[in-house]
């Protein structure tokens, strides 16, 4: 994968961050675990942005920083990032397609919640890799 579609990848990975945001911001009264789950998507949205910054901006660095990091390295966190989100998604379409009611949202949600923190989790150890490694090249 060439730093392009890396690129284009966490450019995906930020809309896909953006678009669980808006659809669990749209439930009322959310449970505690929905609040976390927004929280954790703000986070990842965050060191996803520090880390195409990061990409662009890797040019202009001298050799030997820039070198710190392998594109490989990158490439792992992301595709397994991309692979979690597209899990994420499938798992929170009832909530998107289904009724909007606040009780229906909630019994879905009930319903999913466990997978959702599951594939949270993930996606946190993700963002510990890549916050690593963008702490290695500001070393």
């Amino acid at each position: 994968m060439d730093p392009l579609n890396v690129t284009s990848a966490i450019t995906g990975i930020i809309a896909a961050a953006t678009q669980v945001s808006n659809l669990l911001r749209q439930i009322k009264d959310a449970p505690e675990s929905i609040t976390a789950v927004l929280t954790e998507m703000e986070y990842i949205k965050i060191i996803f942005l520090s880390l195409r910054r990061f990409l662009e901006r890797a040019t202009q660095l001298p050799g030997e920083r820039a070198a710190l990091i392998q594109l490989e390295d990158v490439v792992v966190v992301v595709t397994q990032t991309v692979l979690v989100f597209s899990e994420l998604e499938a798992l929170l379409s009832p909530i998107s397609k289904g009724k909007k009611t606040s009780y229906m949202v909630r019994l879905t949600w009930t319903r999913i919640q466990g997978g959702a923190i599951r594939l949270v989790n993930q996606l946190q150890r993700h963002k510990i890799s890549l916050t690593l490694l963008l702490q290695i090249i500001q070393w």
